[in-house]
């Protein structure tokens, strides 16, 4: 089940951990997935903002992604989706 979310600020909740995004187009097609860890989340107005330790940023542009839902039966696991293309947020 999923449950749309209309305030990210959730992400900022997520510190020092690891994170991995998968990246589909036309439904199932992953083309890029990247596995990181980050010190800790900021929301941008245009972007998520993940901050890494070393000084460096990896930004995830969220007004790409019309809709997002939090998988229900795994609060870790988020779905941002544009019609067919969808990014998967997950925190092991």
């Amino acid at each position: 089940m999923e449950k749309q979310l209309s305030d990210l600020s959730i992400f900022e909740s997520y510190r020092n951990r690891q994170v991995i995004l998968n990246y589909y187009q036309d439904g199932d097609f992953l083309w890029k997935r990247d596995g990181f860890h980050f010190e800790l989340i900021q929301i941008g107005t245009e972007q998520l903002l993940f901050l890494k330790g070393n000084d460096s940023t990896i930004s995830v542009p969220i007004n790409d992604y019309k809709t997002a839902v939090i998988n229900t039966q795994f609060p870790n696991f988020f779905i941002l989706r544009n019609g067919e293309d969808r990014l998967e947020i997950y925190f092991p």
